[in-house]
């Protein structure tokens, strides 16, 4: 059984031109002939993107430069080829230590000695395998020659990225999933008739129902493009932009989280999704009369969300003599109402609110979190050193307990 799986190994590597020595012949000069071809031809190809480079910039005539980008996807696809026949001999030669049959002391140490050179195929392959976006046109591009002192960028203090703590966002349970379509289930009614029952009589019965809805997970993305000196030059910068494209995202998310009426957010304000109160004719009243009403169906409230603007009118409201019914302006005023924590969000329409348990009604999924990478090879960005920055995320959001929330005008506008 020895002989035969040996031989199996040998000859799925007799494939490539490489044998194992129990075969009989030298792994270890094969391996690393085809490791020394490999790198051959990566050094050709990096002469071929510095002529290529070098043509562009002395604005050759077109036939020179193209016979040379026609000599680089040659290159390109040797490199290819060669590279995939390294990474099948080393998973093959891995599986022959596995199974036993190899010496596990001779390949480590063929491997180990071409580590480097394995992990630069892999950063190749990994380069060449990013999606290229065609037929895109930037609006705006930020280059080191737009910035005021460019030369002290490093140097220069990086005002940190002022971020809303977006908690609204936190408070949801996101759970991770890698589903695109997501069936959940949802309470519709409920009434509960629990009651003393006395010995042998009938029970009381209480219904609990429940309906089935289903969200798509959806993409949230954007990008811009950066020129590739901001991100060699000015990596304080680079970071810094990175951190605000994913706060982008989180901003929509947040927007969605509320107003969405999609197949993929469908958000607290969404008809049908709360209880509804009718307005009385200050929001302080308001937002106690919907206190009550979530409390009515024994499900605590925690939050009350906001449009700041509707916030400063209410921190603004003053008593008959004058003085600020929420504090001095000149102290900390914290934004509670009825007891409840105010949650301010420009997402939240002005004049309306949402009161209720946010932790209870609602439920998110996230298929991938907020992620930011950086592209060469996006349209013309490798000729102009540009740098395309996209950041995305993908998601779905559905309240799961309407009753445990409610909504409404802010202020009774009269009829």
């Amino acid at each position: 059984m020895r002989d035969f799986k040996t031989a199996a190994i040998a000859g799925a590597m007799s494939g490539m031109g490489v044998m194992t020595r129990d075969a009989g012949g030298t792994s270890k000069d094969e391996y690393e002939k085809l490791a020394g071809q490999l790198k051959t031809r990566l050094a050709t190809l990096d002469e071929l993107i510095e002529k290529k480079q070098k043509l562009l910039a002395e604005n050759k005539d077109d036939t020179e430069t193209r016979n040379a980008i026609a000599e680089l996807q040659k290159s390109a696809e040797s490199v290819n080829d060669l590279s995939a026949r390294f990474t099948e001999f080393e998973q093959t030669m891995v599986r022959g230590v596995q199974d036993g049959e190899l010496d596990a002391n001779t390949i480590g140490g063929l491997i180990s000695r071409n580590e480097g050179l394995s992990n630069e195929i892999k950063a190749i392959k990994q380069a060449r395998g990013k999606v290229q976006i065609d037929g895109v046109s930037a609006r705006n591009t930020i280059m080191i020659s737009g910035i005021d002192n460019a030369v002290n960028i490093n140097n220069a203090k990086m005002v940190p990225t002022a971020e809303n703590p977006l908690t609204i966002v936190n408070m949801i349970n996101w759970i991770p999933t890698t589903a695109d379509l997501i069936p959940y289930v949802r309470e519709t009614a409920v009434s509960f008739m629990a009651d003393i029952v006395p010995e042998s009589e009938l029970k009381p019965e209480s219904t609990l129902e429940f309906g089935t809805d289903s969200l798509e997970v959806d993409v949230i993305a954007h990008w811009v493009r950066v020129s590739k000196q901001v991100l060699d030059d000015a990596p304080a910068l680079a970071a810094y932009i990175e951190g605000r494209m994913s706060y982008g995202l989180r901003l929509k998310l947040e927007y969605l989280v509320i107003n969405g009426d999609t197949k993929s957010f469908k958000g607290l304000m969404k008809a049908g999704n709360s209880l509804t109160v009718v307005a009385a004719d200050n929001a302080i009243d308001t937002i106690s009369t919907a206190k009550a009403k979530a409390y009515a169906n024994f499900l605590p409230p925690e939050t009350v969300i906001l449009n700041p603007q509707d916030w400063a009118e209410i921190e603004q409201t003053k008593g008959t003599d004058g003085h600020y019914l929420f504090g001095s302006p000149g102290s900390a005023v914290q934004p509670i109402l009825w007891g409840l924590k105010v949650m301010q969000s420009p997402a939240m329409p002005i004049g309306k609110h949402w009161t209720g348990n946010i932790t209870m009604a609602t439920e998110g999924y996230l298929r991938q979190d907020a992620t930011v990478e950086l592209s060469t090879e996006d349209a013309d960005n490798f000729r102009k050193n540009l740098v395309t920055v996209r950041a995305e995320m993908r998601a779905a959001f559905g309240v799961v307990m309407p009753d445990a929330a409610v909504t409404g005008d802010l202020v009774n506008v009269g009829p």
